[in-house]
């Protein structure tokens, strides 16, 4: 509602881009060299920050020490899910990163841990999917998300993280979609 609003005020809460960056951009923050590291999966425009010197990595919504990020199916790519994992595997393979300075949650420094664990919970998570088609059998995005996630989680993002999920098995030929009269999309995860 609070965009929505915003919006018929004229009003706009997104930034303007002054200085846009891209993947291996060097920033000069702080007295540092930051490399950015395009990093799609939380946003599709996520990026992470590394500092080689100090072996420091600003992590973002990218890598969360004790939870896992939002996965936004609404996105550039067609696959939000697969581009999260490449960009995890990308992060796991920087050399020399001692510490991991996330958005959320304390610092911590298993970074090709952390991403691994992240990577398993969302495994996990497709084949829960999976097991919930086989109980409800054809159902919407958001009766998938109320099996997906706990009721004070309900709503948007949770839908959203869902439909990443049902279209990641989609594209890997693992479910199949189709819509129904009223224009839901329908899924069969098989």
């Amino acid at each position: 509602m609070k965009w929505r609003a915003a919006h018929w005020l004229g009003k706009s809460f997104i930034p303007t881009i002054t200085d846009p960056v891209e993947h291996g951009d060097v920033l000069r923050l702080a007295g540092r060299e930051w490399f950015v590291i395009h990093t799609p999966g939380h946003t599709s425009d996520h990026f992470c920050l590394h500092d080689p010197a100090e072996e420091i990595m600003l992590a973002g919504d990218h890598v969360l020490p004790t939870i896992t990020p939002h996965i936004s199916g609404v996105a550039s790519s067609p696959d939000p899910l697969a581009s999260f994992f490449y960009s995890l595997d990308r992060v796991a393979e920087i050399q020399d990163i001692d510490r991991v300075l996330p958005a959320h949650g304390h610092p911590f420094t298993d970074l090709p841990g952390r991403t691994r664990a992240i990577k398993q919970h969302h495994e996990e998570r497709l084949e829960r999917v999976r097991t919930i088609s086989r109980d409800l059998g054809p159902a919407t995005v958001q009766a998938f998300s109320q099996q997906l996630f706990r009721e004070r989680s309900w709503g948007a993002m949770a839908e959203s993280e869902t439909y990443a999920h049902l279209e990641h098995l989609r594209i890997a030929g693992r479910a199949e979609r189709h819509e129904d009269d009223a224009g839901h999309l329908v899924y069969v995860a098989g």
